[in-house]
């Protein structure tokens, strides 16, 4: 599955219309929205993006080169189906994502000129499971697990497109509770960079401001388990409405249900450390004694592709296991529950009082990655974030020694919610 997100993303980039026009994907705005992103141009944001350093480091053959492996991989699938890539034009025009009050999902892509060869295309890359919230309606590509259509883009959206790469809106309401903004991405300081302003609409909402702001954050960085490249978190607990939005969307993605979330949660995983497993891994393959070929073979088929070691906490009361868990080991006296995804993860889960752990390693193998990273952009007055370092993955796999990142923090200002990231 990472592998068919990896070919998704880099075609995404690798797009080379570009068609600007505002709005037919909107048209498929959920009555319910809370949340959406709107970019009416792909093949222009990628552009943007790629004329960044960050963008050549990554895409170039100079550098990483993801567009030239990753399309290439794309480009032999197509060729066994007697496509070519112009038959995949998935992501040449509109994307829109959109989250509900309820935290469900729906991403929009399109128009594509064929759905049928589209279709057959995900088909072969993607799971049955993902393929059954998969339609189209008129030659738009949905993925989504509710009903899409009815919901209206405010009439100032249009407005705030104009000089940016894509807009961002946000409409909360929940009794006497309600939150609105309006946000752009745009590149600036050489860096694609995100803000959102979201402004609380009521005396209630203003109240539940105070509130987030004044509370005391989870220690993230206390705990010993964190650290790695990648660190997602929010350490206090945030208004329902909020919540619903914006947490149950993440834990909806994750697959994880019937959680009763406060709102805290964290998790932290290590990216560069498994691509250095894999590169040791093929070096030893190759330089290995040639001498028993048998053996050889046989140590070939056991190779297997290094996990991304991870580890995640997500607070709350009246946890409970998930239910697709049948298997449980004991580990250092504790109670694990074992889930083996089916696309070569893992998990190992414990559920205590107030949260539950989740280990995509065995616990007993777990060993955190440095948190430098995390300490130097890290501040407690961000309520949520998102912090992931480029910089050693850009090493392991190119030896250059460059400095990225991709950040993403909020934070409360007065009577209003600010949202702000980005990518150098």
């Amino acid at each position: 599955m990472l592998r068919i997100r990896k070919s998704l993303l880099v075609l995404l980039l690798v797009s080379l219309l570009a068609i600007f026009s505002f709005g037919d994907a909107l048209k498929f705005l959920p009555q319910n929205y809370s949340m959406l992103v709107y970019v009416p141009d792909l093949p222009k944001l990628y552009d943007s993006f790629k004329a960044l350093p960050i963008g050549q480091t990554l895409l170039l053959d100079t550098g990483v080169g993801l567009e030239s492996l990753v399309n290439g991989v794309l480009e032999q699938q197509l060729l066994s189906m007697k496509y070519t890539m112009s038959d995949f034009d998935l992501f040449t025009k509109e994307m829109l994502i959109a989250t509900d009050s309820n935290g469900n999902i729906s991403v929009v892509l399109g128009p594509v000129k064929n759905p049928t060869k589209v279709k057959n295309v995900l088909q072969s890359l993607l799971a049955e499971d993902t393929m059954k919230q998969v339609q189209f309606m008129e030659n738009y590509f949905i993925f989504s697990n509710t009903k899409v259509g009815g919901g209206k883009a405010p009439a100032a959206l249009q407005t705030n497109l104009k000089g940016n790469l894509g807009v961002t809106y946000t409409n909360i309401s929940d009794g006497k509770i309600a939150f609105e903004g309006y946000g752009y991405l745009r590149v600036e300081n050489n860096a694609l960079t995100f803000y959102e302003k979201i402004d609380a609409k009521t005396n209630d909402a203003k109240a539940a401001l105070k509130s987030l702001q004044s509370a005391k954050p989870v220690d993230v960085l206390g705990d010993k388990n964190v650290g790695g490249d990648v660190l997602v978190f929010v350490n206090r607990d945030i208004p329902d409405a909020l919540q619903k939005a914006t947490i149950g969307a993440i834990l909806s993605a994750l697959n994880i249900t019937d959680v009763n979330a406060s709102g805290k949660m964290y998790t932290s995983m290590d990216i560069g450390s498994a691509i250095t497993d894999l590169m040791n891994t093929g070096t030893q393959s190759t330089t290995g004694s040639s001498s028993n070929k048998s053996t050889s073979a046989n140590a070939n088929t056991q190779q297997t592709i290094p996990s991304i070691s991870s580890y995640s906490v997500v607070f709350g009361s009246g946890l409970k296991m998930p239910t697709e868990v049948k298997k449980y080991v004991t580990i250092g006296g504790e109670r694990y529950g074992v889930l083996d995804t089916g696309n070569g993860i893992t998990s190992y889960i414990l559920i205590k009082s107030d949260r539950m752990i989740t280990y995509t390693v065995d616990p007993s193998k777990y060993k955190a990655g440095d948190k430098a990273f995390f300490t130097s952009n890290y501040n407690s007055k961000y309520f949520a974030g998102i912090l992931f370092n480029f910089e050693p993955l850009i090493y392991n796999l190119v030896g250059k020694k460059v400095k990225s990142s991709a950040t993403f923090f909020g934070s409360v200002e007065g009577d209003s919610i600010i949202m702000r990231g980005s990518v150098k």
